[in-house]
């Protein structure tokens, strides 16, 4: 593990005190799922992970929920400020907690692997410089927003903030998103009898390499008629003409050559006024890039509550993620296969995700969960409904699951 520090920035490695080889390991067996959906460790995630790096481990994704370092009394320790650190201020031991557990995460990853992290504001600039020197700027791939309130922390002076992030890294240059998938939505407007479609994409060429002169054999008449259908030729007669010039007049040329054109006119559309665009047919399963706004009422933190108290019977856990994002997150980052861990799994709705999109598709994720046993203090609400450690709550979630569906089993350390 000192070899992941040793690739971090000297400057910035010198600035912390990350020491996770000098960590207690107690014996931990060998991490094998077997038939198993879910195997869950109770226990520090620091010594878990550096056992699972000596064990050469290796996942396709990463999803944790970290603390956020709000200074709140939560069911969990969410208060590390340090005093007038010379470079990190009052973040700094929230940085070396932290990097003492991505350093680790980094290593597991496979080299096509991503991680994604939730965070807010706070802490949000401080994540992003850390995961540059762990996992590389140029491995950075987004930092989504993710809508969690419509009204907004009122508390809050100056901005009502209603939104959270969920910052994405890959392991390498090979690490790609697999993409959301694209709904059948209104944005789908025209139907022919290949599926309905929109459209949006001109199919007149833009930018280097558009004007006429730069491909003289992709300018041509292209033909339609009033119901946008179009032609590489006026079969009847009085079908009007169009050609690929810009709104400033200047000759252009199209996407295909006239061959490829008079093959697939099928794929081409033309507005009332002669525009031609290419149609954009939906497809079962599509996947598209995903947007970095995430505005879904499936995200709300109102909806996780709910979903926490239908589950537990009351909120017993103060700071839950909706499921909903967590699928839509999992989805996203890695294939209906993969390989997932979350160290910081709280209630469990990691596994539960992935428990709900394997029956959806027929996929066959795995899911390791690791959760710490610190002690619940009497005067929260789920020590009154038997929980004497977060780590039992998790359990307790796994163990509902596999009471409601016996193909998800689980296994605990």
């Amino acid at each position: 593990m000192n070899n992941q520090i040793n690739k971090l920035n000297q400057d910035f490695a010198l600035s912390l005190n990350i020491q996770p080889d000098l960590l207690p390991l107690n014996y931990l067996p060998k991490l094998s799922l077997g038939s198993a959906s879910c195997r869950l460790f109770r226990g520090d995630n620091a010594v878990v992970l550096k056992h699972l790096v000596e064990q050469n481990e290796e996942f396709d994704f990463c999803y944790i929920d970290p603390p956020y370092n709000t200074r709140n009394k939560f069911i969990y320790d969410d208060l590390r400020v340090s005093k007038g650190h010379s470079i990190w201020g009052s973040h700094a031991q929230w940085i070396e907690f932290m990097a003492e557990r991505l350093i680790p995460l980094h290593k597991i990853l496979k080299k096509n692997g991503i991680i994604a992290i939730s965070i807010d504001d706070y802490e949000q600039p401080y994540l992003r410089v850390l995961l540059d020197k762990i996992f590389g700027e140029n491995n950075f791939i987004a930092c989504i927003a993710v809508c969690r309130s419509k009204n907004g922390k009122g508390s809050k002076p100056g901005i009502s903030t209603n939104h959270e992030y969920v910052v994405l890294y890959g392991k390498s240059s090979d690490s790609k998103l697999v993409g959301v998938r694209e709904a059948c939505d209104a944005s789908y407007d025209k139907k022919d009898i290949y599926g309905h479609f929109k459209v949006n994409g001109l199919f007149r060429k833009k930018g280097d390499g558009s004007r006429r002169e730069d491909r003289p054999t992709m300018y041509y008449p292209l033909y339609f008629d009033k119901q946008g259908n179009v032609y590489t030729e006026n079969l009847s007669g009085d079908l009007k003409s169009a050609y690929p010039i810009d709104s400033k007049g200047i000759e252009r040329r199209w996407l295909w050559g006239r061959d490829k054109a008079s093959q697939e006119s099928w794929k081409l559309y033309a507005s009332p006024n002669g525009v031609i665009y290419v149609k954009n047919y939906f497809t079962e399963g599509k996947r598209v890039k995903p947007k970095s706004l995430w505005i879904d009422n499936r995200y709300l933190t109102e909806r996780a509550t709910n979903q926490i108290k239908e589950i537990f019977g009351s909120k017993i856990f103060d700071t839950p993620k909706p499921i909903d994002l967590i699928e839509d997150i999992i989805d996203c980052c890695c294939d209906n296969n993969a390989k997932i861990i979350d160290v910081f799994a709280g209630s469990g709705t990691t596994a539960h995700a992935a428990h709900n999109l394997n029956v959806r598709d027929g996929g066959n994720r795995t899911v390791v969960l690791v959760e710490q046993e610190q002690k619940i203090a009497s005067s929260h609400e789920a020590f009154a409904f038997g929980y004497k450690t977060i780590a039992d709550i998790t359990e307790d979630r796994l163990k509902r699951l596999s009471t409601n569906d016996n193909s998800f089993c689980y296994e605990v350390l």
